[in-house]
């Protein structure tokens, strides 16, 4: 909130210029003119805010160019910004979850009072929608950073965490995990310099989601009394003995939202910038949200 009273400090977010490539003028360029410049200055300063406006690769809504340059205060784009703001629900949730478990002496892990595991899962649960709102509200280079590293946060807990059930060590976890988020963060933001508009951190989200899959797989497979492939079949047919439904809640809540971020896109059939309804935000946000919610109750009520 101090930022949206006082302005956004740091430079524009790529996307602003379309396929994330930098402004060829600079922040500089959206300084109004002044009242006593030529009528040809208003008319290029006029066409260079509607090019940008219309170009641009923020999510779809609507905002005002020049003050997302400048680093003005308020809020930018407005819908996918405050509904964010789900986040506090479904990390308070969490919070509760993780609080009665540990009244109640649970033994599971994500309800250990042993460990700050659950702890940090309330956090990642947070910041996948803080992270995001910072950049939807300043559509600054920083406030990216902050969006992808709030998914590698929580993805990276879903696979360091399913790894800590397969194997009791927690300094794999603890190091693991920080390493993941710093070396994400960092790599994705150098390939996507060298390579503006390139789908990068949807790649490394993938390869993330692969490896989660992969470990939750091999402890599927190793749940039961049978053949390891029937053991995993158990776990993911919808008749299967072990099936969850809470797991399965999840994954078409991810679905579901993948659907919407996919074509909510600047230029795909369910973006209209200046409607409210603006699909990245009424949906793609809450959706993952619940889905983080989901993959809690699996883990406390479900999960071995």
């Amino acid at each position: 909130m101090i930022f949206v009273a006082a302005g956004w400090p740091g430079d524009a977010n790529g996307c602003l210029w379309g396929n994330d490539k930098a402004s060829p003028q600079g922040a500089a360029a959206f300084n109004p003119p002044s009242a006593h410049a030529s009528a040809a200055i208003k008319r290029a300063y006029e066409a260079l805010t509607k090019q940008v406006a219309r170009d641009n690769t923020c999510y779809c809504e609507a905002f005002s160019v020049p003050d997302a340059a400048l680093g003005k205060p308020g809020v930018r784009q407005k819908v996918n910004s405050w509904f964010n703001l789900y986040s506090i629900g479904t990390s308070l949730i969490v919070a509760f979850g993780v609080y009665s478990s540990r009244q109640d002496g649970e033994t599971k892990l994500i309800g250990s009072t042993n460990s700050w595991m659950p702890d940090v899962y309330i956090f990642a649960a947070l910041f996948l929608g803080l992270g995001s709102m910072w950049f939807h509200a300043s559509m600054k280079e920083w406030a990216g950073m902050t969006d992808t590293a709030s998914m590698y946060t929580f993805m990276g807990f879903l696979v360091f965490f399913t790894i800590r059930r397969l194997w009791d060590n927690a300094w794999l976890f603890w190091i693991g995990y920080l390493l993941t988020i710093a070396v994400f963060t960092i790599v994705g933001e150098i390939i996507s310099s060298a390579s503006p508009g390139a789908p990068v951190s949807e790649v490394l989200i993938v390869i993330l989601v692969a490896i989660y899959f992969v470990f939750e797989s091999i402890l599927w497979s190793n749940d039961g009394g049978d053949a390891w492939y029937v053991n995993w079949w158990n776990h993911i047919w919808f008749g299967g003995s072990n099936v969850s439904w809470r797991w399965w809640v999840a994954v078409v809540c991810i679905l579901a939202a993948m659907f919407f971020w996919t074509y909510s896109q600047t230029g795909k059939f369910m973006c209209s910038p200046t409607s409210f309804f603006q699909p990245h935000g009424l949906l793609w946000h809450p959706l993952a949200g619940l889905c983080a919610l989901f993959i809690y109750f699996y883990w406390k009520y479900d999960a071995a």
